[in-house]
């Protein structure tokens, strides 16, 4: 079992199982809280996790917003969810844009990569390339026409890792710069739980923070625990279920740590799977630099 270093600003027990017991600390700034809750999909808004409509092709228009469906209604159906006692998120998932390990499992095939290439150092913590670089400039303004259509975006939450953090910065270089007027720029935070799933493979794992700092210094990385990357080991691979747990734990910083309702992740491709099968959404494969919205809502027991 990998040795999971949680966010200091969060201690909660996860399980195997979709129902969450929750521990919230009170150094949080949260009253301190035993809950016991079910977090799932609630359908009707985007093409992607709909059981009525067929799977639709990667990159759907508009994120997959249903036809005759706004961001509006979606914030209207959660306001009406939160006054029958029901909290609900708005998660704007995102797959980091290709990165040279992706290009190098298409070269060499699945079997070739997991036997030889994928321990290669030249793949450790791996970059986009230029073609995952331009899918995030295509990203970036698929984001400003959603956010310009009635999209809203409180807080982006991002994977430390080079093609994560890289896709971040540009698909929401209008949102988080600099630049923008404090009332408009986007809070964001890189954080270890919506990693790829870890070990063997070079390109998961985190190169030093120290180095993070000096390539992105306008993000904070001060709650990382560790320099060097306390997670991934040469000789262990996550199982589904193990990444499912660390799925669950970030659920639960979402849910009982963020005051935040929209918010947006950048992640990948596998964290993003387990992220799905936790709420009982349906299979979805993902491609580089593609968004999935994720309407979940807390159920708690009777």
């Amino acid at each position: 079992m990998v040795p999971w270093l949680l966010h200091r600003k969060l201690t909660c027990l996860g399980a195997l199982c979709l129902t969450l017991t929750v521990v919230v600390s009170v150094a949080s700034g949260l009253e301190a809280a035993n809950v016991t809750s079910t977090l799932r999909y609630s359908p009707g808004f985007f093409v992607q996790g709909d059981p009525t409509l067929p799977v639709p092709s990667p990159n759907a228009h508009r994120m997959g917003l249903v036809d005759g469906k706004t961001w509006q209604d979606v914030q209207t159906a959660m306001e009406a969810k939160r006054r029958n006692g029901v909290t609900s998120k708005l998660v704007i998932f995102m797959r980091h844009g290709e990165g040279t390990h992706n290009v190098a499992i298409d070269m060499y095939g699945s079997e070739a990569w997991d036997a030889y290439y994928c321990k290669l150092p030249e793949y450790i913590d791996a970059p986009l390339t230029s073609n995952g670089i331009q899918q995030a400039v295509n990203a970036s303004s698929k984001l400003n026409a959603e956010i310009n259509s009635g999209l809203k975006l409180q807080h982006v939450l991002v994977s430390p890792l080079e093609r994560a953090l890289r896709t971040f910065t540009i698909v929401y270089q209008d949102q988080t710069t600099a630049t923008q007027e404090q009332s408009t720029a986007i809070p964001s935070t890189p954080l270890e739980l919506p990693r790829e799933m870890l070990g063997v493979d070079t390109c998961d794992e985190r190169r030093s923070i120290s180095e993070k700092k000096v390539q992105y210094p306008l993000l904070d990385f001060g709650d990382f625990e560790s320099n060097a990357d306390p997670w991934w080991t040469s000789d262990h691979r996550e199982t589904e279920a193990e990444v499912d747990v660390r799925a669950r734990k970030f659920l639960e910083l979402l849910f009982y740590n963020m005051s935040a309702q929209n918010i947006g992740v950048v992640s990948h491709s596998l964290f993003g799977y387990a992220i799905l099968r936790v709420i009982g959404h349906r299979e979805y494969n993902l491609t580089t630099a593609e968004f999935i919205p994720l309407l979940i809502e807390e159920v708690s027991p009777a």
